[in-house]
């Protein structure tokens, strides 16, 4: 029925509030530490280490909060009074999707290896001019 097609919104609503909430905290607080690491001793601030370690599991919440609001806030439509999620299901067999990821595996474990290779040779390059330098 129509009404099954809509969301159960205080929970898309409450959720979002709580992420933005809680991302806005950690951008403030962030400000407040650039402000003691550039003008105070940040070690002799106890306070402000305290508050870090007890800010730690709101992070979590955070992001389980942004995961209802991504959840709860598409349902039942992929693209808006356009796309419903049933029509969106793909057909793709399991196969191709194996097939696709271990194509990006070994892609991106070679570049891995070249940026690797790159990166030393850079860094023995940089010893090999400072020791002309001494």
């Amino acid at each position: 029925s129509a009404a099954d097609l809509v969301p159960y919104i205080p929970v898309c609503f409450y959720a979002f509030r709580i992420m933005v909430g809680l991302g806005t905290l950690f951008l403030l607080f962030f400000i407040l530490i650039i402000f003691f690491v550039y003008y105070k001793d940040i070690t002799k601030v106890k306070w402000l280490l305290m508050a870090s370690v007890a800010m730690l599991p709101l992070g979590y919440i955070a992001s389980e909060a942004g995961w209802l609001v991504a959840e709860f806030g598409r349902q039942p439509w992929a693209i808006q009074d356009m796309l419903p999620t049933w029509a969106a299901v793909s057909d793709i067999s399991s196969g191709s999707v194996m097939l696709t990821f271990f194509l990006f595996l070994a892609l991106f474990t070679t570049m891995l290896a070249v940026e690797i290779s790159i990166m030393l040779k850079q860094i023995r390059k940089g010893m090999w001019s400072e020791e002309q330098n001494a």
